[in-house]
């Protein structure tokens, strides 16, 4: 037999300012009885710099793509407005006692280097708290303190990539060829992503990539042909160690 390397485009997902709306189904997938569901974009000003944050929701689909010969057990489906622990930062906790070992500027400090190195096209795998120039992967919910819309909704796709594998819901092929190792300390190298809504940004990169590689038009002051200006879809690829075998 062989082993086949390639990377696989198999998980699609929505990062969005209102509640139950779906980029990739192009509707409504529900409703919301609660306002505090919906997103929110603060800008800082001099005066008040800690008002700089961003929150998104998000949902995650199994890419039909992946329905190949080399198909894996894993079920990454979700959506964040069922999820308390998405809203929350100290919920968020009970799946990620780590995060407290970060919770201090010095940790934050370290990540540049992370950010250095996703834009030029690598990521520091040691560092799993990282997320390159998005920020960290620490609190896992929807909150960021970043205004830029881009970069915050990049920062929290990646964080529902991570999600995903803490709670096995997603394996890794690349972690063992011809299987799927779950992984809930992500490898952050396996997976790229791209923004395909509201404008296709491809080709894809490593999750994290600064967001003025790709940002031009995808915030602009009005509804474009593919939707809402902060209503984001992303396709998430990750490397795949496929077996064959001939005869």
């Amino acid at each position: 037999g062989e082993v086949w390397e390639y990377w696989e485009a198999f998980l699609a997902e929505d990062t969005i300012s209102e509640a139950y709306y779906s980029p990739y189904q192009g509707d409504y997938i529900g409703e919301a009885s609660i306002d505090e569901l919906g997103g929110k974009n603060n800008s800082a000003d001099a005066a008040n710099v800690t008002d700089e944050s961003t929150f998104s929701q998000a949902h995650a689909w199994m890419y039909p793509m992946s329905y190949g010969p080399c198909k894996h057990k894993d079920y990454g489906m979700w959506m964040t407005e069922n999820d308390s622990m998405w809203q929350d930062d100290e919920t968020s906790i009970i799946i990620t006692p780590e995060a407290a070992a970060y919770a201090n500027k010095a940790a934050v400090l370290t990540c540049m280097a992370d950010a250095a190195a996703v834009n030029l096209g690598y990521t520091l795998d040691f560092m799993p708290q990282c997320i390159g120039s998005s920020g960290m992967a620490y609190p896992m919910n929807g909150h960021s303190d970043n205004d830029n819309i881009v970069q915050a909704n990049n920062l929290a796709a990646s964080r529902l990539i991570y999600k995903l594998c803490r709670l096995f819901l997603i394996c890794d092929p690349a972690d063992n060829p011809c299987g799927c190792n779950y992984t809930p300390v992500w490898t952050k190298s396996h997976y790229k992503m791209h923004v395909v809504r509201p404008a296709d940004r491809s080709p894809a990169y490593p999750v994290g990539k600064a967001a003025k590689f790709y940002d031009s038009g995808l915030n602009t002051p009005y509804e474009g042909a593919k939707g809402s200006n902060d209503e984001f879809l992303w396709i998430v690829y990750r490397k795949q160690l496929c077996c064959t075998c001939c005869e």
